[in-house]
Parts: C-alpha cells; sequence; structure tokens
C-alpha cells in the first residue's frame, strides 16, 4: 500500500529532477564536504586549444580550438576514499543533461601517460598537483563553449581543475557542501551521536590514514566550544571475522581517532575514550559490499554533564 510519506517523497524526486533539468534553475553538482575552492582565475575572451583525443605515437593529439571568455577553477578534496571515476561521474551526468557532448573521457595510461600530461595546460603548484600515474582527462564540449576537466589524486587528495571557455553561468554549478564546523554541533546536540564517515583506515587495520580529515576538527571544534562535554569514539565493524576479533579491531580504530584528536587537535586525553562493539550494533545488514562498509565505523557518542 502507498502511504502519504511515500507519495510526498515521489512527488518530491520528481519536482528536484525538474528543477534539476529545467533551463531556467540551476543545479548543482554536490562535491565532498571536504572541497575546497583554493584558485579563481578569469580572462577575457581568448583562443583555448583542448584535448579531444588520447595520444597517438603517430599522430600526437587531436585538438579543438574555441574562443570565448574563460573561468579557471581548482578545487582540492583532502582526505577523500573516492576514485577519480567516481567523483567524475556524476559531473559527467551534468554536463549530458546540459546539453554537452563528451568528446574526450580518459584517464591515466589510456590517455597516453606522460606524453598526454606533458600537453595538458595546468595551475601553478601549489594549487593544482598532476599525479603522472593517476589522473583524468574529459573534454566536454557544447555549441561554440568547452569546459576541461582535469583531476588527478595524490595519496587521499583529489585535485580538480575546471576550465569553462565561452559557457553560461549555469552550465556546471559545483556546490560544495557546508563544512561540517557548522553543523557538527547542532547535529551533536540533537542526535547524541555522529559517525564520522570521512576517516580511512589501512584494509584490516588500525592505522587512520594521514588526513586531515575534517569530521576530527569538527570535532575537535566543538568539544573546544563546549568544555564540559566528553565524547566516546565507539568502532563498528563488519561480520567478516570472529566477534572477538572485530571488537578489539573496532577499538583499536576508535583509539586511533582518540590519539589523534589528542595529539594534532589539542583535545585533553580525560575529555575523549574509545570503545569497540565489532559487529553488535549495525547501521543495516552485511549482504554487500555496500553495507558492509556502511557497517564499518567510528561514532561520537556526547556525553553532557
Amino acid at each position: 500500500m502507498i502511504t502519504t510519506q511515500k507519495i510526498v517523497k515521489i512527488f518530491l524526486n520528481i519536482l528536484a529532477s525538474l528543477v534539476c533539468t529545467a533551463g531556467t534553475y540551476v543545479c548543482a553538482v554536490e562535491l565532498p564536504s571536504s572541497a575546497r575552492l583554493v584558485l579563481t582565475d578569469k580572462t577575457d575572451v581568448k583562443n583555448i586549444s583542448l584535448e579531444i583525443s588520447v595520444w597517438d605515437r603517430e599522430k600526437g593529439i587531436s585538438r579543438l580550438d574555441v574562443r570565448g571568455q574563460t573561468v579557471t577553477e581548482v578545487y582540492q578534496i583532502d582526505g577523500t576514499s573516492l576514485t577519480l571515476d567516481q567523483m567524475l561521474k556524476p559531473i559527467i551526468k551534468h554536463l549530458n543533461d546540459k546539453q554537452f557532448s563528451i568528446g574526450l573521457y580518459c584517464n591515466t595510461n589510456v590517455c597516453g601517460g606522460f606524453n598526454f600530461r606533458k600537453t595538458l595546460t595546468v595551475s601553478n603548484p601549489p594549487f593544482m598537483l598532476i599525479n603522472v600515474a593517476n589522473y583524468s582527462v574529459i573534454t566536454a564540449v557544447k555549441d561554440s563553449s568547452a569546459i576541461s576537466l582535469i583531476a588527478s589524486k595524490l595519496g587521499n587528495t583529489i585535485y580538480l581543475q575546471i576550465l569553462s571557455v565561452g559557457t553560461t553561468k549555469n552550465d556546471l554549478v559545483l556546490h560544495e557542501k557546508e563544512p561540517l564546523k557548522y553543523n557538527y554541533s547542532a547535529k551533536l546536540k540533537e542526535d547524541g551521536a555522529i559517525v564520522l564517515d570521512d576517516l580511512i583506515y589501512q584494509s584490516g587495520s588500525s592505522e587512520l590514514g594521514k588526513g586531515p580529515f575534517e569530521s576530527l576538527a569538527a570535532l575537535a571544534t566543538f568539544l573546544k566550544s563546549t568544555p564540559k562535554s566528553l565524547i566516546i569514539l565507539v568502532g563498528h565493524s563488519d561480520t567478516v571475522g570472529e566477534l572477538s576479533r572485530n571488537i578489539e579491531l573496532s577499538k583499536s580504530r576508535a583509539q586511533a581517532v582518540v590519539n589523534r584528536l589528542i595529539k594534532n587537535h589539542g583535545i585533553d586525553q580525560s575529555r575523549v575514550s574509545a570503545q569497540g562493539v565489532g559487529f553488535l550494533s549495525p547501521k543495516t545488514n552485511n549482504s554487500t559490499e555496500k553495507s558492509r562498509k556502511r557497517n564499518r565505523r567510528v561514532e561520537a557518542i556526547l556525553i553532557m554533564p
């Protein structure tokens, strides 16, 4: 039976779709919460030569000359487990919805490795960096306008350069999520708990990635602004392996968070502690890798006086 709630949800989904595709509205592509716009550059009308083929030993690279006002934006996305494909596919879909045709979409060796990379025009470091072992390039064209995207991942940071030539302001709008530090306090106080969903660990290990992790900075900000509050970090696992081993691993991962808060963010050790419950408190079932990944988490539990 279809409930009123389901009908409302269906209606909202339809409405959202109409808003995103209607020409008079701006539909933004949402970037991960750790995305930072680090460089913006606008120039007058000029000729730009964009890549529209991969590198070939005999033919080199085919190019398309586009003329128009150019806007260059560079984003850095820190502490992310996303692959370049995972980040770029929603952007490609958005461009297709805006009637752009994808003239080129290639990555690393398919593009042509270093031979292709050396032809790219990229912003200067430290704003934009290219890892020649892990980069992707997209060229999208619509009428006399074009958008070039160059993305590269180095460690846990993605660098994304977007060059728009002769486009309208609504062609590609990237929306940076509101930083966690602004909504952490309200969510913790309202729910009493929050999942630190940007943490990265080595597989089967309790070693926390280098970061920086926005969730830890936001949690530290909250603790400093509420000096009487305490936080218990609770580690959770999926159902792979024995319960005792998973409890031990999940607690070790939570303890790694405690250690990072103390060492890197100056939180007093008396205010944070670690526990592990293994797979005894799942968010969902463990039937797929996607659901197991959701269950592998560290949660911050708020204790107020």
